[in-house]
């Protein structure tokens, strides 16, 4: 047991270390004044509905990660296999419970109008499911979490609760995981002009739909191969906006924004056994393909001075790039798992890395 709590305190460590170092490294967006003059209205505003629109799928597709990884049972210390053999047959437990807590820290980089960004987000996962058959379970899952943006000249947070429904099926060697999940929150977005502050609050609403199929390869020494292909769609919108306060305020229009995703790539993982506990490690890694981003404009109305409204275009990522991460669990007792993952997020213009630590009960 002292090895098992030293591995514990090591994961929950540097959990934590994760969050809290890459967070404090982010520098907030600077007060303009007499001095430093600030970025136009349109560029401070549109990039921060822009950097909304990007944490919006940002957090959709950590949620869809995490729910395609809790729909799967295809490791020891999940299904409750013996990995040392012995005839052991798999339990059969017909309901779970999960709670997860994460942080996630996201980068985007200039273009056009857009000024970049630097994110960070915090939040917890809970949920339940049931198998309704061997090889058939559903479950249903909520996300609340907080997403914090700077941008420079600005700063933006947005509100937002998640809930999502997991169908997985699995037929030998095969299985098919499906997940749909809806999303509805509040953006909030400040910035600073030479009379003070302007203010903005307006709502946020997020669908997606993901299914991924893959194929369970055995492996000598209690290892395994697992290639996988994923579709997933995300569609986003916001509200129209009025800026308060300040000398300047700004109107701005509702966006919309549909994304359609190909991921193809694999897992390998390798499971043991310490005294009674059964221990699980395993990599990711798939390339991304994004077929589809049709990103709506932002169109910037400013009455105060009567110029003509001015479009912003909404940030895109590239076409290519890569999603990566690894997990750890063990399974304490027949009923209790306990994990932490890493998942991370590789563009030419974005890269987010995600912290995951959780638990998971049976019965």
């Amino acid at each position: 047991m002292s090895g098992l709590r030293a591995v514990l305190r090591f994961a929950a460590a540097a959990l934590v270390a994760l969050i809290f170092t890459t967070a404090s490294s982010q520098q907030a967006a600077a007060q303009c004044n007499f001095f430093l003059p600030c970025p136009a209205p349109a560029a401070t505003i549109g990039s921060v509905q822009a950097s909304s629109q990007g944490s919006l799928f940002d957090i959709g597709s950590h949620f869809q990660t995490r729910l395609g990884a809790l729909a799967s049972s295809r490791t020891a210390a999940s299904t409750g296999n013996n990995p040392q053999g012995g005839g052991a047959d798999p339990t059969y437990d017909r309901y779970r419970t999960w709670f997860e807590g994460y942080g996630t820290t996201s980068r985007t980089d200039a273009q056009g109008e857009f000024l970049g960004d630097r994110r960070r987000t915090y939040g917890g996962i809970a949920g339940i499911g049931v198998s309704v058959t061997p090889g058939v379970t559903f479950g249903l899952s909520v996300d609340s979490g907080r997403s914090d943006i700077d941008v420079p000249g600005a700063s933006g947070r947005i509100d937002l609760t998640q809930v999502g429904v997991i169908g997985a099926f699995e037929r030998g060697p095969w299985a098919l995981g499906a997940t749909v999940i809806h999303g509805f929150g509040t953006v909030h977005s400040s910035r600073f002009d030479a009379g003070g502050i302007s203010s903005a609050s307006y709502h946020a609403r997020l669908w997606g739909a993901m299914s991924e199929l893959s194929y369970f390869v055995p492996l000598p020494n209690n290892s395994r191969f697992v290639p996988k292909i994923t579709f997933d769609w995300l569609r986003s919108s916001t509200d129209n906006f009025t800026e308060t306060g300040g000398i300047a305020p700004v109107a701005g229009s509702g966006v919309t924004a549909n994304r359609i995703r190909m991921l193809i790539g694999g897992e390998i993982g390798h499971s043991w056994l310490v005294g009674r506990q059964i221990f699980d490690f395993a990599v990711y890694a798939k390339l991304v393909e994004n077929l589809q981003q049709n990103i709506g404009d932002l169109v910037i109305s400013d009455a105060t001075v009567g110029s003509p409204p001015q479009l912003v275009s909404g940030v895109r990522e590239s076409s290519a790039g890569a999603d990566a991460g690894a997990a750890f669990s063990v399974k304490i007792s027949p009923l209790t798992r306990l994990y932490a993952a890493y998942d991370g997020r590789f563009r030419g213009n974005l890269t987010s890395h995600s912290g995951t630590f959780g638990a998971e009960f049976r019965w």
